[in-house]
């Protein structure tokens, strides 16, 4: 998670320095480093359908959707 940490927080930087550590090690193919982040979703429907695109104009959309739920999207390096 991204934050802004308390002025002259000094268990913030050790703890910050230690992951940074972490990072700056060289890679060891038998305990490689693995990052992992996750970021959630709305999935969403369309309520009406688009109107067909005319020659010089653009595709018409409406702004109306349909909730279809969550789901979330893993990614590691």
């Amino acid at each position: 998670m991204w934050c802004i940490p308390p002025k002259q927080s000094a268990e913030f930087v050790a703890k910050m320095e230690d992951v940074l550590d972490v990072y700056s090690l060289p890679y060891d193919e038998k305990c490689p480093v693995i990052c992992l982040d996750e970021k959630p979703y709305q999935l969403l429907g369309e309520r009406k359908e688009s109107i067909a695109i005319k020659s010089g104009s653009p595709q018409r959309i409406d702004n109306e959707y349909e909730r279809m739920g969550t789901c979330s999207i893993f990614d590691s390096v």
